[in-house]
């Protein structure tokens, strides 16, 4: 397992013990470790629970020891068995114990004691970026669509390394006996497989019955992923199920946000750094995936992780918590257009917050110690900032660069979630105590230098009539933390319902030529191609020009546009009007469009439940009747003429403000 060319393909649970799959000098071998579940149990009140004790070590493998979580040491127990020992001795004692190390997949826990790791070279610094994949890449697709037919329809094959592509136009049978042949013939290590997790089930079940050996898992056995749907930041989210196979890694390209982000090399990246297999990594969310990656950090240092969550947050006094729990620093722009105009944004504002200022549940009482979350969250801060300056000679790091940025980001969402196992909210509001305090040094470092500050949100400026790369060398040289910037010819900052600025939509000309856009129609997810067609051919008529006065020489062919978008809108593709919305509910309560999704998906046979992505079109708004996007009947031509209607104000808003420029 030390080899320093020994890559770990994947990881995975047998009945007695661990499996990796590694890539050594081409060839593909297979590691068996004999290894069970344990856990460590600390007795508030010992002398209540002798009989307790004496049952664990008559039954199970027992033995007293000592062991230390992020807050303190204790004595206590290693008892060799899993979850369901766990939670019966809490039972018996009344929940008067503390567990530790009780809910943690063995693998990653073999892992981090073992330093092993998945998705990377053994003996490589884990948080070297360069851990290259010696494996070889199929990808297979499906043509038709999962969610309307349960046939397989056209299989493509694409040998990437051998560029030996596969047509298989048969039957279902002879289709998959045929997929796996090819399989097994070229035997690759990773598969990229768009909507995979929606078709595994079905060719599992078919492969079955039909005795067709499936050679997607190398062993034929898969581990059942089951589907779920859970609140994440303020909105629902779905995961699909999935047949998991062993000894390939098998990526679905078209559900796997991990994928999206990050590519391959990402989702390798993600499971170096979290211990769990590649084949997980591309399935987790970020939230997940950071608080794998603690977890596996945790276990590497000898850190006990708490099973129960039980200091989520201290008593305090209701004076003190209207003082802490305040949220990031906003000031809200005037809406207008402004020329020359720099962006400063802070890069992972928080996290780094989080290791300058040694934040962590533990330091709260005791600041001279070193903080856990500060210690793991800095190799990570280290590693995106090579990651960011090599993407830019190589574009190949933009995808390990990307799911960076997703650790980052949620790392600090996951101080304030209650079940976090190293959270805590008296942290995230520390957090954002720092940020507030530092993003208002900032400002003032601004007026210093005598610049303006039209907008600041959170972790970015948006300042006027001062050096920009002076800013950015004063407000690093305060905060010591690191910045970008951008700068803008002219930007839109645009108004709310009741004319106030908006804090989140603008869009403006970069000094590239380059058109930057938030918040508007063009870049939300659920505006209609149609629509999002029309406004990005707006910006990039304006961004021709890079003086605010000039772009009125181009307002004839921008109202030009309107017209003959509004005017095609009824001959329009149906295509080109599909709505995309996430479903939060199982049922609506009243009637609306989001309760008839999901009644007329239901009418094709398809279910959707909380968290899962719709895609229709409007074809009466008084009626509530929609069509799925697979089989449109028409439009509700007055319902999109809004929609068009609400993306052309935004643009409009530039020819009103620009006559009194």
């Amino acid at each position: 397992m030390s080899s320093s060319g020994t890559f770990i393909l994947d990881s995975c649970r047998t009945k007695k013990g661990i499996s990796f799959w590694q890539i050594t000098d081409g060839r593909l071998e297979i590691t068996h470790h004999t290894y069970s579940p344990s856990f460590l149990i600390h007795f508030r009140e010992p002398d209540l629970h002798r009989t307790v004790i004496e049952e664990l070590h008559s039954t199970y493998g027992i033995a007293e020891c000592s062991f230390r979580s992020i807050y303190e040491e204790y004595q206590g127990y290693k008892v060799d068995a899993g979850r369901e020992v766990a939670e019966e001795i809490e039972k018996q004692t009344n929940y008067k114990v503390s567990l530790f190390n009780v809910d943690i997949r063995p693998e990653q826990q073999f892992a981090a004691e073992h330093a092993i790791v998945p998705g990377g070279i053994c003996g490589v610094d884990r948080f070297n970026p360069v851990h290259e994949f010696p494996g070889t890449t199929m990808e297979i697709a499906f043509s038709e669509n999962p969610h309307r037919s349960e046939h397989t329809g056209t299989i493509s094959v694409t040998d990437l390394d051998r560029q030996r592509p596969y047509i298989l136009e048969g039957s279902d049978r002879q289709n998959i006996d045929d997929l796996c042949d090819i399989v097994q013939t070229c035997d690759p290590d990773l598969i990229l497989f768009p909507d995979y997790d929606r078709w595994s089930s079905y060719i599992c079940d078919l492969a079955d019955k039909w005795g067709i050996v499936n050679t997607l898992s190398r062993t034929g056995r898969f581990r059942r992923l089951s589907s779920r749907s859970y609140f994440s930041y303020g909105r629902m989210e779905h995961r699909l199920g999935a047949m998991v196979p062993e000894g390939r890694v098998i990526v679905d390209t078209r559900q796997s946000f991990m994928y999206r982000e990050g590519d391959a090399r990402g989702i390798f990246l993600a499971s170096r750094l979290s211990g769990l297999s590649p084949n997980l990594t591309c399935r987790l969310t970020p939230g997940t995936l950071v608080s794998s990656y603690e977890v596996y950090e945790a276990l590497a240092r000898g850190i006990a992780v708490p099973f129960r969550k039980n200091d989520a947050e201290a008593h305090r006094r209701i004076e003190d918590m209207r003082l802490d729990y305040r949220g990031g620093l906003t000031l809200q722009p005037q809406p207008g257009i402004y020329e020359d105009v720099t962006q400063i944004d802070f890069t992972s504002f928080y996290p780094s917050i989080i290791v300058k200022y040694n934040l962590s549940p533990e330091t709260l009482k005791y600041p001279e110690k070193t903080g856990f979350l500060a210690s793991v969250l800095r190799p990570i801060l280290d590693l995106r900032q090579i990651t960011k300056q090599r993407k830019r000679v190589d574009p190949t790091y933009a995808g390990m660069d990307g799911i960076l940025k997703w650790m980052l980001v949620t790392c600090f969402g996951y101080t304030g979630y209650k079940n976090a196992r190293f959270g805590r909210i008296e942290v995230h509001e520390q957090i954002t105590l720092r940020a507030t305090e530092l993003l208002q040094e900032c400002v003032s470092t601004i007026g210093d230098l005598r610049g303006r500050v039209l907008h600041a949100i959170i972790d970015c400026l948006f300042i006027q009539e001062c050096d920009p790369l002076k800013a950015q060398f004063e407000i690093e040289k305060l905060t010591d933390i690191k910045t970008e910037i951008e700068q803008y010819d002219w930007i839109v900052f645009l108004p709310q319902i009741d004319g106030t600025g908006s804090y989140g939509n603008y869009y403006g000309r970069l000094m590239n030529g380059k058109i930057k856009a938030r918040g508007v129609a063009a870049r939300r997810r659920n505006t209609p191609a149609y629509i999002r067609q029309m406004q990005e051919a707006m910006l990039t008529l304006m961004a021709h020009e890079h003086e605010v006065n000039a772009i009125a020489s181009h307002w004839s062919e921008v109202r030009d546009l309107y017209r003959q978008y509004s005017n095609g809108l009824r001959d329009a593709d149906p295509r080109d009007l599909v709505i995309k919305r996430r479903i939060g509910k199982e049922r609506y309560q009243n009637k609306c469009i989001p309760q008839a999704v999901i009644d007329v998906y239901r009418q094709y046979g398809v279910e959707l439940v909380p968290g899962m992505d719709a895609s229709f079109i409007v074809r009466d708004e008084k009626g509530l009747l929609v069509d799925p996007s697979f089989d449109p009947k028409g439009i509700d031509a007055r319902y999109y003429q809004r929609l068009l209607d609400r993306a052309w104000k935004e643009i409009e808003f530039v020819h009103k403000v620009s006559e009194t420029y």
